[in-house]
């Protein structure tokens, strides 16, 4: 949440306005916590009938909930409830504002983790993976075949 929030900040982004409009940053101001049940949306819309090139061909809408409502221990109108209202989701930008994907990149590049510092990938131990049966059985299917065009 906070390098969408402060994601502007950054020194190489001078100038630019910040990904999150001004409301729904005072409404995280006031947001005490994001516990349990919080969360983040990031929705990407392709508008096809734009040239492939054009910044405008994708954009990007961000929401967010700040979860639960209530601690469980809290009184609520003098009885104890036994379920937590679930805050639904709220914007994070202006409904007629538009944030392309190009947009977005930039302005969060400068926070993403470098490649090399990503694990090498691979596989457990003991991991033959899902499609192992599978796999054998469509290798002994090839070699059948190729036996039969060969004999042929």
């Amino acid at each position: 949440m906070n390098v969408l929030r402060y994601c502007n900040l950054d020194e190489s982004l001078q100038g630019e306005d910040s990904l999150v409009c001004h409301s729904a940053l005072e409404r995280l101001f006031k947001t005490k916590e994001l516990d349990y049940m919080s969360y983040i949306v990031l929705r990407m819309f392709e508008n096809t009938e734009v040239a492939l090139e054009d910044p405008q061909r994708y954009r990007i809408e961000m929401t967010f909930s700040r979860g639960a409502d209530l601690s469980p221990l809290e009184k609520n109108d003098g009885h104890q409830e036994h379920t937590l209202p679930i805050m639904g989701p709220e914007r994070l930008q202006e409904a007629v504002s538009y944030l392309t994907l190009e947009k977005m990149e930039k302005m969060i590049r400068p926070f993403a983790m470098p490649a090399e510092d990503f694990p090498p990938p691979s596989t457990p131990q003991g991991f033959s993976g899902y499609f192992s049966k599978s796999a054998g059985v469509l290798e002994r299917l090839s070699k059948s075949s190729q036996l039969t065009m060969s004999n042929s």
